[in-house]
């Protein structure tokens, strides 16, 4: 399985940008390929959501389960069924000059193992690309 570690640094405080990341509800006003999220179930600190993006005309869809700690500024998240399997975390942490920063770790798999054989190196790189797109989404979100 595929995996990267992405971080950007944020001009907000750690609970701002963390905040942000909590409310995936409005990813797709900020996000051009993510269509819609929605929440299934909450309990506690473990949110069921379900996942519609578009990628590169292509709608994926998944169900996922984040798990967050709001004392570490960590979301664990990890997909439950769905076109789209993936683990990782999102994690917002203060470097020693006390600048933000949101990091994402995260590993994926396409979930169809004859279109990784074929088309597996070309999706990976775009997939890596969307994820870069997010994750400057956010900033520009956060850093607003």
């Amino acid at each position: 399985m595929p995996s990267f570690h992405y971080k950007v640094k944020v001009h907000s405080s750690k609970s701002q940008a963390y905040e942000t990341l909590k409310d995936i509800e409005s990813f797709s006003n900020f996000m051009n390929s993510v269509k819609k999220i929605d929440i299934l179930k909450k309990q506690g600190n473990v949110l069921k959501t379900e996942w519609i993006v578009d990628f590169d005309g292509v709608p994926i869809q998944w169900t996922e389960e984040l798990i967050y700690n709001d004392e570490k500024f960590i979301i664990k998240f990890e997909s439950l069924t769905g076109d789209y399997i993936r683990r990782g975390q999102w994690f917002v942490y203060q470097d020693s000059d006390n600048k933000t920063w949101v990091s994402l770790e995260m590993t994926y798999d396409w979930n169809a193992p004859n279109f990784e054989y074929f088309f597996g190196d070309i999706y990976n790189k775009k997939a890596e690309k969307a994820t870069k797109g997010m994750l400057y989404a956010l900033k520009k979100r956060i850093s607003k």
